[in-house]
C-alpha cells in the first residue's frame, strides 16, 4: 500500500525588515511563495482553494506588511512599495530559497513584478493570478469598467451599511459585508461571492489608515517597459469576465517576453474559486513545463 504524502502546517510571525510577518506554510515540494491582494486583505482568502497545490508543492502564505496578523506597530514611512519587495526578499533568505517561485493575485500581482524587475536573479518563475496592470491610467480604466457593473440596489444595499452601528464602529464582519457588495460583481457566477472568505482581522480599521500612505507611490506610474528585462518562465491567468483581462493582462503579456497568458472562461476575478479545477490544472501544467 502506498503510503500517503506527508503534508505540514507551520504558521508565526517572522521578524523581518524591520517589522512581523505572519506566515503560513502548508505541504511539502517546491516552494511557492504566494502574495495575496488588497491592498489590506490577507491571506485567508486564499488558503483554502489553493490548498490543493500542497500535495506537490510547498506553499507559503504570508500576510504582507501592515495587513492581516502580521504586525501594525510600523512607521507609516516604511509603508512604501521598495519596503514590501524587500519584506518578499527577506521572507526568501530567511527560509533559504534561492530563487522564488512567486504566485499572485490582483494587487499581489503588482507586487511581484515589481520584485521579479528588481531582483531577477532571484526569480525562477512567476504566476500571476488576474494581476492589476503595471500602469495607473490602465489600473482606473479597469475600476471604472467594474464601477459600471454596480446597480441601484447595491447602491441601496451600500448606504443602508454604512448607516448602521456596526459599521462606524468599523466592525470587521460588517466591512466584510460592504466590501463583498463590490467583489460581487467580479464574480462571473454572483451567487460564488459566498465562497469568497476575507475573514478581515479585527485590527482591519488600523491596518487600512496604515496603508493609505502606499498612494504616495500608487499616483502616477507606468512599468511596462521595464517588464521587458523579466526573463524568468511566466504565467498570466485571467477570467474572461475581468476587465483586467483585456486593460491589464493582455498588455502584461505582450512586454514579458516568456510569458503564457490563459484566459478562462466564463471565469471573473478568482478563477480559483469559480473554475478551480481548470485553475489547478494551468497551474500544474505550467510547473511541471517551465523547465
Amino acid at each position: 500500500m502506498e503510503k500517503p504524502k506527508e503534508t505540514y502546517l507551520k504558521e508565526g510571525l517572522k521578524e523581518v525588515n524591520g517589522t512581523q510577518l505572519y506566515h503560513k506554510i502548508v505541504g511539502k515540494g517546491e516552494p511557492i511563495l504566494i502574495i495575496h491582494g488588497g491592498p489590506g486583505l490577507n491571506h485567508k482568502y486564499l488558503l483554502p482553494h489553493l490548498e490543493p497545490l500542497s500535495e506537490d508543492y510547498r506553499l507559503i502564505f504570508y500576510d504582507q506588511r501592515a495587513s492581516g496578523r502580521s504586525s501594525i506597530s510600523v512607521d507609516t514611512n516604511s509603508i512604501r512599495i521598495d519596503n514590501f519587495l524587500e519584506d518578499i526578499d527577506a521572507l526568501r533568505e530567511s527560509m533559504g530559497i534561492k530563487k522564488l517561485n512567486l504566485m499572485a493575485h490582483s494587487w499581489g500581482g503588482l507586487l511581484a513584478m515589481k520584485y521579479a524587475i528588481k531582483h531577477p536573479d532571484k526569480i525562477k518563475s512567476l504566476i500571476l493570478i488576474n494581476s492589476t496592470g503595471a500602469s495607473s491610467e490602465i489600473d482606473a480604466k479597469a475600476n471604472q469598467l467594474l464601477a459600471d457593473r454596480f446597480t441601484q440596489d447595491d447602491s441601496i444595499n451600500r448606504t443602508s451599511i454604512i448607516q448602521t452601528e456596526e459599521f462606524q464602529k468599523r466592525e470587521p464582519e460588517t466591512i466584510e459585508k460592504l466590501m463583498k457588495i463590490g467583489f460581487k460583481h467580479q464574480f462571473y457566477e454572483a451567487s460564488l461571492i459566498d465562497s469568497l472568505a476575507l475573514e478581515l482581522n479585527e485590527n482591519y480599521d488600523q491596518t487600512s489608515r496604515l496603508l493609505q500612505y502606499l498612494r504616495r507611490d500608487l499616483m502616477n506610474y507606468d512599468f511596462h517597459k521595464d517588464l521587458e528585462a523579466i526573463q524568468s518562465p511566466t504565467l498570466l491567468i485571467y477570467g474572461d469576465y475581468d476587465p483586467l483581462t483585456e486593460t491589464a493582462g493582455k498588455q502584461i503579456h505582450r512586454s514579458i517576453e516568456h510569458s503564457k497568458l490563459r484566459v478562462i472562461d466564463n471565469c471573473g476575478h478568482f478563477p480559483f474559486i469559480e473554475k478551480k479545477e481548470k485553475f489547478l490544472e494551468i497551474v500544474k501544467t505550467f510547473m511541471n513545463e517551465k523547465e
